[in-house]
Protein backbone atom coordinates (compact mmCIF):
# COMPACT_ATOMS: atom_id res chain seq x y z
CA UNK A 1 0.00 0.00 0.00
CA UNK A 2 1.67 3.14 -1.19
CA UNK A 3 1.00 6.79 -0.59
CA UNK A 4 0.92 10.15 -2.28
CA UNK A 5 3.68 12.63 -1.42
CA UNK A 6 2.86 16.13 -2.63
CA UNK A 7 0.58 14.61 -5.28
CA UNK A 8 3.13 12.06 -6.55
CA UNK A 9 2.47 8.32 -6.07
CA UNK A 10 5.09 6.28 -4.19
CA UNK A 11 4.96 2.53 -3.70
CA UNK A 12 5.94 2.44 -0.03
CA UNK A 13 4.60 0.25 2.77
CA UNK A 14 3.89 1.37 6.34
CA UNK A 15 6.85 2.07 8.61
CA UNK A 16 6.19 -0.48 11.34
CA UNK A 17 9.77 -0.37 12.67
CA UNK A 18 9.04 2.96 14.36
CA UNK A 19 5.99 1.46 16.11
CA UNK A 20 7.60 -1.76 17.29
CA UNK A 21 5.89 -3.76 14.55
CA UNK A 22 2.40 -2.50 15.36
CA UNK A 23 0.05 -1.22 12.67
CA UNK A 24 -1.11 2.29 13.43
CA UNK A 25 -3.67 3.69 11.05
CA UNK A 26 -2.81 7.34 10.37
CA UNK A 27 -5.47 9.99 10.85
CA UNK A 28 -7.49 10.75 7.75
CA UNK A 29 -7.27 14.19 6.18
CA UNK A 30 -10.66 14.49 4.49
CA UNK A 31 -13.04 14.84 7.45
CA UNK A 32 -15.95 17.00 6.31
CA UNK A 33 -19.58 16.12 6.95
CA UNK A 34 -22.86 16.71 5.17
CA UNK A 35 -24.74 19.64 6.61
CA UNK A 36 -27.62 21.87 5.54
CA UNK A 37 -25.50 24.87 6.57
CA UNK A 38 -22.14 23.80 5.13
CA UNK A 39 -20.62 23.40 1.70
CA UNK A 40 -21.67 19.73 1.51
CA UNK A 41 -25.45 19.78 1.55
CA UNK A 42 -27.24 16.43 1.48
CA UNK A 43 -28.77 16.08 -1.97
CA UNK A 44 -29.79 12.88 -3.77
CA UNK A 45 -27.40 12.03 -6.60
CA UNK A 46 -24.70 14.46 -5.49
CA UNK A 47 -22.42 11.95 -3.75
CA UNK A 48 -20.52 8.88 -4.86
CA UNK A 49 -18.70 6.20 -2.85
CA UNK A 50 -15.45 4.49 -3.76
CA UNK A 51 -15.18 1.24 -1.78
CA UNK A 52 -13.53 -2.17 -1.77
CA UNK A 53 -15.13 -5.47 -0.89
CA UNK A 54 -11.73 -6.38 0.60
CA UNK A 55 -11.76 -3.57 3.16
CA UNK A 56 -13.71 -4.09 6.39
CA UNK A 57 -13.74 -0.33 7.04
CA UNK A 58 -15.45 0.27 3.69
CA UNK A 59 -18.09 -2.36 4.47
CA UNK A 60 -19.51 -0.10 7.16
CA UNK A 61 -20.46 2.54 4.59
CA UNK A 62 -22.00 -0.07 2.27
CA UNK A 63 -24.06 -1.54 5.10
CA UNK A 64 -25.17 1.90 6.24
CA UNK A 65 -26.07 2.91 2.66
CA UNK A 66 -28.23 -0.22 2.34
CA UNK A 67 -29.92 0.12 5.74
CA UNK A 68 -30.74 3.76 5.06
CA UNK A 69 -32.13 2.94 1.62
CA UNK A 70 -29.66 5.24 -0.14
CA UNK A 71 -28.87 3.00 -3.10
CA UNK A 72 -30.56 5.42 -5.53
CA UNK A 73 -29.19 8.54 -3.83
CA UNK A 74 -25.50 7.59 -3.45
CA UNK A 75 -23.81 5.74 -6.32
CA UNK A 76 -20.83 3.40 -5.83
CA UNK A 77 -17.63 2.41 -7.60
CA UNK A 78 -15.90 -0.76 -6.41
CA UNK A 79 -12.12 -0.90 -6.60
CA UNK A 80 -10.37 -4.18 -7.33
CA UNK A 81 -9.79 -6.37 -4.24
CA UNK A 82 -5.99 -6.29 -4.37
CA UNK A 83 -3.69 -3.41 -3.56
CA UNK A 84 -0.63 -3.71 -5.76
CA UNK A 85 2.18 -1.30 -6.67
CA UNK A 86 -0.34 1.43 -7.58
CA UNK A 87 -2.56 0.89 -4.53
CA UNK A 88 -6.29 0.41 -5.05
CA UNK A 89 -6.93 -0.26 -8.74
CA UNK A 90 -10.12 0.39 -10.70
CA UNK A 91 -11.09 -1.81 -13.64
CA UNK A 92 -11.02 -0.23 -17.07
CA UNK A 93 -14.12 2.00 -17.34
CA UNK A 94 -15.19 1.36 -13.73
CA UNK A 95 -14.96 5.02 -12.67
CA UNK A 96 -17.78 6.93 -14.38
CA UNK A 97 -16.93 10.21 -12.64
CA UNK A 98 -13.19 10.73 -12.87
CA UNK A 99 -12.06 8.06 -15.32
CA UNK A 100 -9.40 6.97 -12.84
CA UNK A 101 -7.55 3.66 -13.11
CA UNK A 102 -6.08 4.04 -9.61
CA UNK A 103 -7.69 5.53 -6.52
CA UNK A 104 -4.68 7.77 -5.93
CA UNK A 105 -5.74 9.64 -9.09
CA UNK A 106 -9.06 10.51 -7.42
CA UNK A 107 -7.19 11.82 -4.36
CA UNK A 108 -4.85 13.85 -6.59
CA UNK A 109 -7.83 15.37 -8.39
CA UNK A 110 -9.36 16.42 -5.08
CA UNK A 111 -6.09 17.77 -3.67
CA UNK A 112 -3.23 18.05 -6.19
CA UNK A 113 -0.58 18.36 -3.44
CA UNK A 114 -2.05 15.68 -1.14
CA UNK A 115 0.39 13.80 1.06
CA UNK A 116 -0.88 10.68 2.80
CA UNK A 117 -2.29 7.22 2.40
CA UNK A 118 -4.93 6.49 -0.22
CA UNK A 119 -7.68 4.58 1.55
CA UNK A 120 -11.29 3.50 1.11
CA UNK A 121 -14.04 4.36 1.64
CA UNK A 122 -14.06 7.69 -0.18
CA UNK A 123 -17.17 9.87 -0.24
CA UNK A 124 -16.90 12.04 -3.38
CA UNK A 125 -18.88 15.21 -4.03
CA UNK A 126 -19.84 15.48 -7.71
CA UNK A 127 -20.76 19.17 -7.42
CA UNK A 128 -17.49 20.38 -5.89
CA UNK A 129 -15.34 17.63 -7.51
CA UNK A 130 -13.63 16.76 -4.24
CA UNK A 131 -13.46 14.20 -1.45
CA UNK A 132 -15.83 14.94 1.41
CA UNK A 133 -14.60 12.20 3.69
CA UNK A 134 -12.34 9.14 3.62
CA UNK A 135 -13.04 7.64 7.02
CA UNK A 136 -15.76 5.00 7.39
CA UNK A 137 -17.32 6.04 10.73
CA UNK A 138 -17.46 9.69 9.66
CA UNK A 139 -18.75 8.82 6.18
CA UNK A 140 -21.71 7.04 7.76
CA UNK A 141 -22.19 9.87 10.23
CA UNK A 142 -22.30 12.27 7.28
CA UNK A 143 -25.59 10.77 6.18
CA UNK A 144 -27.03 10.85 9.66
CA UNK A 145 -26.10 14.47 10.32
CA UNK A 146 -27.70 15.59 7.08
CA UNK A 147 -30.83 13.50 7.52
CA UNK A 148 -33.34 16.32 8.09
CA UNK A 149 -32.13 18.23 5.03
CA UNK A 150 -32.09 15.07 2.93
CA UNK A 151 -35.69 14.34 3.87
CA UNK A 152 -36.69 17.74 2.50
CA UNK A 153 -34.69 17.10 -0.68
CA UNK A 154 -36.23 13.72 -1.27
CA UNK A 155 -39.48 13.46 0.68
CA UNK A 156 -40.26 9.94 -0.56
CA UNK A 157 -37.11 8.50 1.00
CA UNK A 158 -37.46 6.68 4.31
CA UNK A 159 -34.20 7.16 6.23
CA UNK A 160 -35.03 4.62 8.93
CA UNK A 161 -33.67 1.08 8.60
CA UNK A 162 -36.13 -1.28 6.97
CA UNK A 163 -37.70 -3.74 9.36
CA UNK A 164 -37.32 -7.44 8.67
CA UNK A 165 -40.63 -9.19 7.97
Amino acid sequence: MGLLVEGVWRDSWYDTASTGGAFQRPATQFRSALSAEGPFRPEPGRYHLYVSWACPWAHRTLIYRKLKGLEDAVSVTYVEPLMLENGWTLAEGADPLNGARFLWQVYAKAEPNYTGRVTVPVLWDRERATIVNNESPRSSACWTSGRARARRCCARRNWRPRSTP
